[in-house]
């Protein structure tokens, strides 16, 4: 099956990118591992060594961290000897001789998708502990095409198909939302980074949006275009600050909205219908006019140029 097998291609790739970097950094940690300010001090004037993390430690051979948290932004101390012998990558449960890349876990610092690269501590044959590195998934490069098995040619085929199999598209009626859009669009970019709203869906055809709110997320309100565009919707919900809990910036909210404009817009016969938007969990939904659903990362959804959804299309419509 492709997915197995490119699952482990994009893990060997990842490892002779990883390794080489983390085998020197701990070498380096050798001589300064007994002194611990001086460790946290090198591992943060390597970190650029390591390419893509988010953040590097160490931990001894117990799985009890004995460095700080090391990100780009610098050295956050507060977190020497918590216990990290229960995380996926299991460091306490035997003195690993090599070098490890975990399988994907949820990171408790960011709440995303993450592995772990571990690179043992060996000095003279006595096994001090690990360097750790953790990467954000949506932040790898990881490869979306293989010439015997790509993801991506997978997707586009499975696309044309839906658009294929639906002989008699009805042709795009603008509504009112469509015919504001703009307007509609700016005003649920704001209700989404000022305003609290993590949860939105967009119902072009019948002029609808659906809305959830961080403190009521178990409930979603419906609102047609007229209301969208009436300014009191500013008072429904309360001004507040852009949410920690989401894993997509203010920008990325942006130009995932007007991505969908683009879609909604770009073809009379093949036009996006729906389209929703989860800054909690980062996944972009879309309903085409041809039946064929499409649920992704919204980084995925933005790395796609049109002619991922439009290849051909006049042709096969």
């Amino acid at each position: 099956m492709w997915i197995k097998q490119t699952i482990g291609e994009q893990r060997k790739v990842l490892s002779a990118l990883f390794e080489p970097p983390m085998t020197n950094l701990a070498k380096q940690c050798i001589p300064v591992w007994s002194n611990l300010d001086k460790l946290d001090q090198l591992l943060f004037e390597q970190f650029a060594t390591i390419p893509h993390s988010h953040l590097i430690y160490v931990v001894d051979k117990y799985g009890k961290q004995i460095s700080a948290n090391i990100g780009q932004d610098g050295i956050h101390g507060g977190v020497r000897g918590q216990d990290l012998s229960r995380r996926p990558y299991s460091v306490s449960l035997y003195p690993k001789r090599h070098f490890m890349l975990s399988s994907v876990y949820i990171s408790h610092t960011t709440g995303s998708p993450c592995i772990s690269a571990v690179q043992p501590v060996i000095d003279e044959q006595q096994f001090l502990g690990f360097v750790v590195a953790d990467f954000d998934i949506r932040r790898l490069p990881l490869s979306v095409s293989s010439e015997k098995n790509p993801p991506l040619r997978f997707w586009q085929e499975q696309h044309k198909a839906e658009i294929k199999a639906q002989k008699q598209t009805s042709p795009r009626i603008n509504s009112l939302l469509d015919k504001r859009l703009d307007d509609v669009l700016a005003t649920l970019n704001r209700l989404i980074t000022e305003h609290g709203i993590f949860h939105c869906t967009l119902h072009y055809s019948s002029g609808q949006a659906m809305l959830w709110h961080l403190d009521d997320p178990y409930q979603y309100h419906l609102y047609s275009a007229e209301q969208m565009l009436n300014p009191e919707m500013y008072l429904k919900y309360p001004r507040s600050d852009y949410s920690d809990r989401a894993v997509i910036t203010e920008k990325d909210v942006r130009q995932v909205l007007e991505r969908f404009k683009t879609l909604r817009l770009a073809d009379d016969k093949v036009y996006l219908r729906s389209g929703s938007l989860n800054l909690v969990n980062g996944m972009v939904g879309l309903t085409f006019s041809c039946d064929g659903s499409q649920y992704m990362a919204a980084m995925d959804f933005l790395d796609k140029n049109l002619s991922f959804w439009f290849t051909n299309k006049a042709a096969n419509a």
